[in-house]
């Protein structure tokens, strides 16, 4: 049995990364001496949910993971007032990283129910953090770092020249400032939605006495525009092109007076997709673009909240593209983990000319996602540029989001990139991108 770590005598400096996208935040925070605790709390997207109520998720996050670090972690005085209690687990994926020390079983905080608190949590009443680093969606240009960066010290009670707000794409870099010979990270998310990042490394020696800064410096950009403008190769994207096909089989039906031949008939993989969604026929799916849909009951009549919804019901859809199109994946996925194949399925390439409907729904959801991966690709390509200063084999290729879990749909954006003739000096998939923040910040911040 191994030796749970001793509580320092004097409470260790932390530091904390946070991963916020649309759906929750993950809070990572480190000690010194190599301690982690997490916490998750709702959406934080700071342009979807706005400033004030973006930095209340992080703090209630931070609440959550700091109940678990023993008393002796903290200073006597610090204090964690009511907190909601947490709805439900949040899955952060399989660290890519060595396990963390184990604390001690005793945390700051007891686990039974607190009363929800009325109005915005307080913030942390004492200094605890030595760094933070807040990568979050929506924040896409340096003004929208710069405009949320004050709402940080108060919450979080930590100098603003000690915070890094960030785009949550560049919380991928962080491992690869490990790497030797490399001087550029092309860091791409694909999972709810997309976007892609170019980040420099600064390898310049440090100056004694000098802050202590991350050495990642935003490069370049690709899209990020949101579902309406963008978004492709993503679960929403996915999900749009497998209803697009249905769509499109039951047009086939209705036009059979011009035709010769009488029309397919639905495949295993339309039948699993039609049961998602809970609708008998394709034509069914039409209610996905109103606003009289079952599954937006209870939004109140709120606009974002019926988008949300309806935004989620496309990206869920992937599951079933992926476990179709790639029944041999059996890759872990954050957000979008494809189900176990079917028992009639088979691991065997697909034999073109079948009739078996197992291989011939292998077939349709395959087409969909080499479908979907071409402007993958292509967004990946423009954070390169002309190649001649983000030169591939000096850059590594950072991905991260639900879809690049999977193996399958992974190995058409690295086919599609070498058959451009890009050799990449290293390629990294990031399931966890907080843990991932957390040690390359302490990593920066504690160095001796």
């Amino acid at each position: 049995m191994s030796r749970l770590p001793t509580p320092p005598t004097v409470p260790p400096s932390l530091v904390l990364c946070a991963d916020g996208g649309g759906s929750k935040v993950c809070v990572v925070i480190r000690t010194e001496d190599g301690v982690e605790v997490r916490g998750t709390a709702g959406p934080c997207n700071v342009q979807s949910v706005g400033f004030p109520n973006a930095a209340q998720a992080i703090l209630l996050a931070t609440y959550r993971a700091l109940s678990q670090l023993p008393g002796s972690y903290l200073p006597k005085d610090f204090s964690i007032p009511p907190l909601p209690e947490q709805e439900s687990t949040v899955n952060t994926g399989h660290n890519t990283h060595p396990s963390p020390r184990t604390v001690p079983s005793t945390p700051f905080t007891s686990r039974t129910p607190s009363p929800r608190p009325n109005g915005p949590l307080p913030g942390i009443n004492v200094p605890i953090f030595a760094a933070a680093w807040l990568g979050l969606a929506g924040v896409n240009t340096a003004a929208d770092a710069n405009n949320f960066a004050p709402y940080v010290p108060r919450v979080l009670n930590i100098p603003q020249d000690k915070i890094k707000v960030s785009n949550d794409v560049n919380l991928l870099a962080a491992p690869a400032l490990e790497i030797p010979n490399i001087r550029h990270v092309v860091a791409v998310v694909c999972g709810t939605g997309t976007v892609g990042r170019t980040l420099r490394i600064s390898h310049s020696a440090r100056v004694p006495g000098a802050k202590r800064t991350l050495p990642l410096e935003d490069v370049a950009v690709s899209r990020g525009w949101g579902h309406l403008l963008c978004d492709e190769g993503s679960a929403f994207w996915i999900g749009r092109l497998a209803i697009r096909a249905l769509l499109s089989h039951a047009d086939r039906h209705a036009s059979s007076q011009i035709h010769s031949t009488p029309p397919p008939a639905l495949l295993p993989f339309h039948n699993d997709l039609l049961a998602y969604f809970g609708v008998p026929e394709p034509m069914g799916l039409i209610e996905l673009i109103s606003h009289t849909g079952r599954w937006i009951e209870g939004a109140g009549g709120d606009a974002s909240q019926v988008a949300s919804r309806r935004n989620a019901m496309l990206a869920g859809a992937a599951r079933i593209v992926l476990r179709w199109a790639f029944p041999e994946d059996q890759d872990s996925a954050r957000g979008v983990q494809p189900p176990s194949p079917p028992a009639t399925s088979t691991t065997t390439p697909i034999q073109l000319g079948s009739q078996d409907p197992t291989a011939l729904s292998q077939q349709a959801a395959l087409s969909i996602a080499k479908n979907a991966i071409v402007p993958l690709i292509d967004l990946t390509m423009c954070l390169l540029g002309d190649r001649t200063i983000a030169k591939p084999e000096e850059s590594a290729l950072a991905l991260g989001g639900g879809l690049m879990m999977s193996k399958g749909y992974r190995g058409l954006l690295l086919e599609g990139l070498r058959r451009e003739g890009v050799e990449w000096g290293s390629v990294q998939v990031i399931s966890d991108a907080a843990g991932a923040g957390a040690i390359g910040l302490a990593a920066v911040e504690f160095a001796k």
